[in-house]
């Protein structure tokens, strides 16, 4: 990777991290999505 494409992954990453724990709902979402939660907001045994 160029240092320019660098630079535009991290500002694209900086980004989506605003959006992603902009409300309560979102950041839940993001973790659901990612495994890290169950649907019903439990965290998985994996990450205890």
């Amino acid at each position: 990777m160029t240092t320019k494409e660098i630079k535009e992954q991290s500002e694209e990453m900086k980004k989506y991290a605003k959006k992603a724990t902009a409300s309560k709902k979102a950041a839940k979402k993001f973790l659901v999505g990612t495994g890290v939660y169950t649907e019903k907001g439990n965290l998985k045994k994996r990450f205890k």
